[in-house]
């Protein structure tokens, strides 16, 4: 007789007994939850009770933990996971620093080297498994010294010892071990950025012609001239962000002012999240949102030239810093496991989702879901470009199709991606010369084009017109994104 062996399942989560801020235990239990189980596959959880603790001040968690490191937000002694203050959880990534941790706990068994398990934890803070096939270990003295460094080096050791493994784990040129005979410094520095990486977003000078008042000085027009601030940076005059948190530079130029805000990476997705959706969207349209963007961001580090983020459509618009319950959303947005390179949203699909293959020419073909959402002003929409309009478009865009890409004809020319045709009536034109790519063309006989079309955007991922719809109704986070990203789409690459 042969027995088969049946693999346990894992078991349930089972919430631990939580102390601390009363205001933020539900947030923190919610985020736990969703942490357990996209960690599952990193190793078992240890059977007995736990305990987290949310400290009410940094130097209650620093002491606890027997001097963490500023960058680190949590930390285990024994079967207690030490947190630190909300406030500052709020300003970080919440859901990436529990994966983190919580692998730690389902490793701290599996007799690995420092540097490994620190790397395998790092990976578990976007992927929901381990990859296929693990990068190549370094020599054994390149580990040994990793494993000093994490161990409790100096502060320059202890950076590259993280910036390194991120580095291995994303096959990115390694950076050089620090010299021996560099100056030595404290153990810590107060705001490493580690753990927390850093978003940069850039206000181009054309967006900003008006004057430049910040914290109620109006700054001198000079070319050239910088001012740099830190912290709550307020801003008047008709600006169209009101008020940053973080680090802020503003230098004057010919066509206007160059606004430049650097920030924790949570911070960016929650201010995205409410400059798409706004501050008063219903709360699990804005975790769905805060999770499509925390994805996202994963694949398109480098939208613009030196690495930086516009706070226009091409990345997400972003207005000021996120209110406390747009923060509390985002550290509480599940993980979306979906293809970095495919995590898009779009203001309205009107009902008419498509998939990235028929956008661009290449990625998952079938569309998610879109529903027609009442009262929308996407919902359908009609356009007539005149004689002249049509004709610049086909001296902008090339007659090209990639296989599956959605095209239309401009009379007896093209066909032409739909895309191509919507950006280049959009930077012509204006941005409401063509809504959107579901859309249908008619030639009229005098050379004009006539349009007929649905929602706005390019109508591919996220549906925010559905996601406040389906909020609205009652549904979660975690049901609007199932909607949205079909099977097909998940899994990461």
């Amino acid at each position: 007789m042969i027995v088969l062996a049946v693999a346990a399942p894992a078991p349930p989560f089972t919430p631990p007994v939580i102390d601390g801020d009363p205001a933020a235990q539900q947030a923190v239990e919610t985020a736990l939850r969703q942490s357990f189980a996209a960690t599952t596959a990193f190793g078992a959880w240890p059977p007995g009770p736990w305990r987290v603790v949310i400290h009410a001040d940094a130097t209650a968690f620093e002491r606890t933990t027997g001097g963490a490191p500023s960058a680190r937000s949590g930390q285990w002694v024994g079967a207690t996971l030490h947190l630190r203050p909300w406030e500052q959880l709020q300003r970080r990534d919440l859901g990436a620093i529990l994966r983190h941790e919580l692998t730690h706990r389902r490793l701290a068994k599996a007799g690995l080297r420092r540097w490994t398990e620190e790397a395998r934890c790092q990976w578990a803070e976007g992927h929901s498994g381990p990859p296929k096939v693990w990068p190549v270990a370094p020599p054994g003295g390149l580990q040994a010294r990793l494993d000093r460094a994490l161990a409790g080096g100096t502060t320059r050791e202890q950076h590259w010892a993280y910036g390194w493994l991120r580095a291995w784990l994303r096959g990115e040129p390694l950076p050089a071990p620090p010299s021996a005979r560099a100056p030595r410094r404290d153990a810590w520095v107060k705001e490493a950025a580690t753990l927390a990486e850093t978003v940069t977003v850039v206000w181009p000078p054309e967006r900003l012609r008006h004057p430049m008042i910040v914290n109620g000085h109006r700054l001198s027009h000079r070319a050239g001239g910088t001012w740099r601030f830190q912290g709550q940076v307020r801003f008047g005059g008709g600006s169209p962000v009101h008020t940053l948190a973080g680090r802020v530079v503003v230098r004057a130029e010919a066509r206007g002012w160059r606004l430049a805000w650097t920030a924790s990476r949570a911070a960016w997705v929650a201010a995205a999240t409410e400059g798409e959706l706004g501050a008063e969207a219903p709360f699990e349209a804005r975790r769905a949102l805060a999770a499509v963007l925390q994805r996202w961001l994963e694949g398109h580090r480098h939208q613009h030239p030196g690495g930086v983020l516009c706070p226009l459509t091409h990345c997400a618009v972003v207005r000021g810093k996120a209110s406390i319950d747009t923060l509390r959303a985002a550290a509480t947005a599940p993980r979306l496991d979906v293809d970095p390179r495919w995590a898009f949203f779009t203001g309205s699909s009107g009902g008419h989702p498509l998939s990235p293959r028929e956008v661009w020419g290449g990625g998952p073909e079938g569309p998610g879901g879109g529903t027609e959402v009442p009262g929308d002003r996407w919902l359908a929409w009609e356009r007539t470009l005149s004689p002249g309009q049509a004709s610049a478009l086909k001296q902008d865009v090339r007659p090209s199709l990639k296989p599956g890409q959605k095209g239309l004809k401009l009379g007896d020319s093209g066909p032409y991606a739909v895309e191509e045709l919507r950006l280049a009536a959009g930077r012509r034109f204006g941005w409401t010369t063509w809504p959107s790519n579901a859309c249908e063309a008619e030639a009229l006989p005098d050379g004009s084009l006539r349009l007929h079309g649905w929602g706005w955007g390019h109508n591919v991922g996220l549906c925010l017109a559905t996601a406040r719809f389906r909020a609205e109704q009652g549904a979660t986070a975690e049901q609007i994104l199932a909607e949205a990203y079909p099977a097909s789409w998940r899994g990461a690459p």
